[in-house]
């Protein structure tokens, strides 16, 4: 007798083959047989007629570091079909920590998480706060990668200048150590300092470091706006030196004057793979992306962390000089009018989420760009927001690319919970949002080749063995979703609605997800790769 038998739908195995009928039997959270029909008895039988049977979706992308804390059913992810998680993107992550700078990365994180530990930070490495987060239970699989910004400030704070050799190699043995522990590669910030400080040279050999264990190197690229390209050849060149296998994450083209780049990134990926690159990318459905203020402001404030900043801004030619910054980078996002505040990290700060720049400009009687820094001030630098820069048609170019999966850039949360604060839509809708618009809506992809880009395609970049497809002696990640119903609900300004159609998700076995809501069960584990 299995523990789990889904009966009558139409499996869609994760590999890009056509779909077929069938059914899926598990047992102690493996699967044991998938055939057109399965006769035998089971603890649990699930009627799955009219419904996709699909592995859980892997979020190659996605911000969960801290969120994990406080909502570790992720139940904002799950309720999309995801079940596991890669964090530690953008050069942003919880480890490793230099115990004299824990202060720092409590700043530089608060610039981009949505909360901190309730603890605080309290361990030192992957295995410390690993085991922390196992210790809490976990809705979903949690697999980080170490993070490049936070393994420079454990090395040499937020210093705008090229690592002495004594703090590369520092750099280089903790993201070994990482790495030998279990995490799944490195990630860069290259537009957040302290990763916008670092040179190609830098981070060609720490890719070095990754390329020996066959793990990858996920770049949030140094331009995704004017020098896209340029951008794009830098992390082809560290992939082609260091041998590393590369994934640009989130790719796209922001401001007007770009668009059509989107199409010309793709083509150089494609090129540098015909030369033997390993290198492939990443997307989201949206055409707003979203990050902290602080991303308009000039790289050079940002040397010493958010307080550095604060004091710059008190002085009249660098505050001149930062605004001049503010205003280049603002109409590149298409102007104050399309900069909309979501969260600000200060009592009553709700107020304003929901409030473009332009608002705020009118409501203070003053330009654009003060309008900006007087918000940065008055919340310490803790601004989050929403940039409306992106062409639609271009993120649908990208979004079919045979090479560029899906992935949230998003946090796991809780719509009780976290409702209070605004937060970008792809938190809670991404991948429904995917398959409804690109499959159901468009048909620009049909149900093989949208379900590969979230399931098999991340498991292949990741190197995960045997999670991302539907077959016999994997482990039972699995989501059963209805084809004609599955769609996002979120939205910018409601943005904490979950997505609908997710019928059931299996997490190693156990149902997370029981006809479309939350079980409670967290049967979650870290993955750890192995060596």
């Amino acid at each position: 007798m299995y523990s789990l038998l889904i009966r009558g739908g139409l499996i869609v195995d994760g590999t890009g083959r056509p779909p077929y009928p069938g059914d899926v039997a598990v047992e102690n959270g493996i699967i044991v047989a998938i055939d057109a029909e399965i006769s035998d008895l089971a603890v649990q039988t699930i009627d799955a007629t009219g419904l996709i049977i699909s592995p859980g979706f892997i979020d190659i992308h996605s911000h969960a570091d801290a969120s994990i804390f406080r909502n570790p059913l992720s139940e904002s992810k799950v309720l999309q079909g995801v079940t596991t998680e890669i964090v530690g993107n953008c050069g942003i992550g919880l480890f490793p920590v230099d115990t004299k700078r824990v202060d720092m990365l409590i700043q530089y994180l608060l610039l981009h998480e949505t909360s901190l530990p309730p603890e605080g930070i309290t361990w030192c490495d992957f295995n410390q706060y690993t085991d922390i987060i196992e210790s809490n239970g976990l809705g979903v699989n949690f697999a980080p990668l170490v993070a490049h910004g936070t393994l420079r400030i454990a090395a040499m704070g937020m210093e705008a200048r090229q690592p002495e050799p004594i703090e590369l190699a520092a750099m280089k043995a903790m993201l070994d150590s990482a790495l030998e522990q279990g995490a799944w590669g490195l990630s860069s910030g290259l537009i957040y300092p302290p990763g916008s400080f670092a040179a190609s040279s830098e981070l060609t050999c720490l890719a070095g470091v990754v390329a020996r264990y066959g793990s990858i190197f996920a770049a949030h690229i140094r331009n995704e706006g004017n020098n896209l390209l340029e951008a794009i050849r830098e992390i082809i060149a560290i992939g082609q030196a260091s041998n590393a296998r590369v994934q640009i994450s989130h790719l796209k083209a922001i401001g007007k004057a770009n668009w059509g780049r989107g199409k010309t990134a793709l083509e150089l990926l494609a090129e540098a793979r015909r030369q033997g690159v390993d290198v492939a990318a990443d997307m989201y459905p949206y055409e707003a992306s979203s990050t902290s203020l602080t991303a308009i402001v000039p790289q050079w404030a940002m040397e010493g962390g958010s307080d550095a900043l604060l004091r710059r801004l008190a002085e009249r030619d660098d505050r001149e000089e930062i605004s001049t910054g503010i205003s280049r980078e603002m109409s590149l996002r298409g102007g104050p009018a399309s900069i909309m505040i979501t969260a600000v990290g200060m009592p009553g700060g709700k107020a304003f989420s929901g409030k473009t720049i332009a608002d705020l400009a009118m409501e203070w009687r003053c330009g654009a760009e003060d309008a900006v820094i007087k918000l940065l001030i008055m919340a310490e630098a803790v601004v989050s927001a929403v940039f409306f820069s992106l062409f639609p048609e271009e993120v649908s170019v990208i979004a079919v690319d045979k090479a560029v999966a899906v992935g949230s850039d998003g946090f796991g949360m809780n719509a009780l919970r976290d409702g209070s604060v605004a937060t970008h839509p792809r938190s809670y809708g991404t991948f429904p949002k995917f398959l409804a618009k690109y499959v159901r809506t468009d048909k620009l992809l049909n149900w093989e080749e949208a379900v590969y880009k979230m399931t098999g395609l991340p498991a292949a970049r990741l190197g995960f063995k045997r999670r991302g497809i539907l077959k016999s002696g994997n482990f039972a990640d699995i989501t059963v979703f209805d084809p004609l119903r599955v769609n996002d609900k979120a939205g910018y300004i409601e943005c904490h609605n979950y997505s609908e159609g997710i019928e059931w998700v299996f997490v190693n076995g156990q149902a997370v997800v029981k006809s479309g809501r939350i079980t409670g069960n967290m049967p979650g584990k870290v993955l750890r790769r192995q060596s």
